[in-house]
């Protein structure tokens, strides 16, 4: 590989570091739009952490009224495993790994996407694939 290339390259992957930062900056500000450092911030801040604490714990379908109220939705768009996966059709967010639950049985609000757990037996189901998007969730302070 020349040199040229390899500037290129280099040039590409600094562009695409810095889109990626101004799309997260761009969510976090959604989901916390008060001024940085102030005691609004710092609330809001604790109430956003508790939120995805409680997500990661209970590992919920959250249907797209509830998560429009609870979470800003970002679109993993670089391939990377992401921990929710999103309906296109309904709206519904459904985790993408199985709860720690023996007992989990939830759907999302069309069918397209179904998660069974019944002790140590786990069925993911996805109707239509080309309907599902991989997605992050910010909690709303």
């Amino acid at each position: 590989m020349d040199a040229e290339r390899k500037r290129q390259l280099k040039a590409l992957g600094k562009a695409e570091v810095e889109r990626r930062s101004a799309e997260l900056q761009a969510a976090l500000d959604a989901a916390n739009p008060a001024p940085s450092g102030s005691d609004e911030w710092g609330r809001g801040y604790k109430k956003a952490t508790l939120r995805e604490r409680w997500l990661r714990k209970k590992a919920p379908i959250l249907h797209q009224k509830r998560l429009e109220k609870l979470f800003v939705v970002v679109p993993e768009s670089s391939g990377d495993w992401a921990p929710y996966m999103q309906c296109k059709r309904c709206g519904s967010v459904a985790p993408t790994e199985n709860p720690r639950r023996l007992i989990y049985w939830a759907s999302c609000r069309c069918g397209n996407i179904k998660v069974r757990s019944l002790w140590f037996w786990h069925k993911a189901t996805i109707q239509d694939p080309s309907l599902i998007l991989y997605v992050k969730l910010i909690g709303k302070g």
